[in-house]
Formats: structure tokens, C-alpha cells, sequence
């Protein structure tokens, strides 16, 4: 769970980059593949971002985190949209909607592949039919070695991140300083799932895995430490 301090860093010091470009990569993405969006839900939405790009786009996005912290920074960064505090695992929307996505390593915080099959069998249920789920996972390589780093976000706010690893899982250790006084720390531990048992639950949960590589788009961003996933609900007439 982010604490409060650490959701204020967090959103005003660059970290806001990653959901802004995939956003707009996504709304790329949406376009080649000619799949319509009316309405979506990001789960797992953190400073609300994503969910701001969409709207931006003419698309009716909301968002659900477990962060009470993360959801209050979201309403202030897009007051028009709606975001809700909940769990993920067992959230369900009022209606269903045309895309689901869940970034920023959203559900390498779900230690339980029980659990991301819960995801995927509730987001099958919401979909609309014909509608898409997109999803990145950290994998294996993404995995830095146990170095700490510093990055200088102000003149006077820094962050100091040591990294390790445990029992597949990552763990990130963040302290954050104001004129090198440290005022809070945080401690996220993140489990890296095989990616191959992850698109199997896609499939057993009635979701068609439309691709699954390092890239969402295949003349843009390359990560090869990130899988970008996408799967899609199958019509009223099937798949």
C-alpha cells in the first residue's frame, strides 16, 4: 500500500511519464487494430494518468486502486472522471465497459496467480463483447542487480532506490529526501509471474490472447525487460 508521501513524489516528480506515453501508445494501438472504445476501466490506476489520456481521447475511463493515497491524487489530477478505492481481485463496475487495462506492474503486486485469474475471469465478465484487456507484467529481465541509485527530482527532493531480490520477487526499497533530510521511506515487494502460466489463465478465464511480446506497438518502444499483453473477449456469436 503507497503511502501518502511517497503518492505526492510519485505524481509530481516525473513518475507520471510511464502511463502518459503508454496512453498515447495505446490510443495508437486501438486505432491500427480498429477496435472502437467508448468507455474504460484502468485498474490498478494509481495517480488516475491513464485514465486522463483516455478521456482526453473521448473515451468515458475510470479507475479503481487499493491506495486510498493513489485514488485522492487521481480525483485532483482529473476531478471529472471517477475513481474508486477497491481490490482489483474482486472489483466489478456498474456497467461493463469496452477495454480494461492494468499497468505499471499492476498485477506483479498479486502474489497469487489465484489471484490474477480472479482478475481476468471478472474483467471477462465486464467486457463488453468484442472488448480488450491490455496488461504489462514485469518479467525476469526487468530485474535490476542490488545497486542503489539516486535520482534528483528538484532542488531539494531526491530519491534513493536500493533493489533485491527474493524468492521471485523483486523488492524495491525507496527512500525519499528534502534537503537531504530523509522524510519517508517505501518498500515495494513485486512477484514476477511466468508469463506463459499468465496467457494460459487468459485463455482458461474465455479471453483470446491477441498478442504478447516486448513491445505493444512493433515499431515502437522496445523493452525487453516489460511484456505488453492483450486479449479480447469474443462476440455474442463466439470467439
Amino acid at each position: 500500500m503507497y503511502g501518502s508521501g511517497f503518492c505526492r513524489v510519485y505524481n509530481e516528480f516525473g513518475w507520471n511519464v510511464y502511463p502518459e506515453v503508454f496512453g498515447e501508445r495505446l490510443l495508437r494501438w486501438l486505432d491500427r487494430n480498429g477496435i472502437p472504445v467508448r468507455t474504460a476501466l484502468d485498474l490498478g490506476c494509481g495517480t488516475g494518468v491513464l485514465c486522463r489520456v483516455l478521456s482526453a481521447a473521448g473515451i468515458s475511463a475510470s479507475g479503481v486502486d487499493l491506495s486510498e493515497a493513489m485514488v485522492a491524487v487521481a480525483r485532483e489530477n482529473a476531478p471529472g472522471l471517477r475513481f474508486d478505492v477497491g481490490d482489483m481481485v474482486t472489483w466489478r463496475p456498474e456497467r461493463p465497459v469496452d477495454l480494461v487495462t492494468c499497468t505499471g506492474d499492476a498485477l506483479n503486486h498479486l502474489f497469487g496467480l489465484g489471484d490474477v485469474a480472479r482478475v481476468f475471469e471478472n474483467a471477462a465478465g465486464y467486457l463488453t463483447p468484442g472488448g480488450v484487456f491490455v496488461f504489462d507484467l514485469l518479467s525476469e529481465g526487468e530485474i535490476p542487480d542490488d545497486e542503489p541509485f539516486v535520482l534528483r527530482y528538484s532542488d531539494t527532493v531526491s530519491a534513493r532506490f536500493r533493489t533485491s531480490r527474493e524468492d521471485g520477487a523483486v523488492r524495491l526499497h525507496i527512500d525519499v529526501f528534502e534537503q537531504d533530510v530523509l522524510k519517508f521511506e517505501e518498500d515495494i515487494l513485486e512477484k514476477v509471474h511466468d508469463i506463459g502460466a499468465v496467457t494460459a489463465l487468459l485463455e482458461k478465464a474465455g479471453l483470446t490472447l491477441m498478442q504478447c511480446g516486448h513491445r505493444l506497438l512493433p515499431d515502437e518502444g522496445a523493452d525487453a525487460a516489460t511484456w505488453f499483453v492483450a486479449a479480447r473477449k469474443g462476440t455474442e456469436t463466439g470467439k
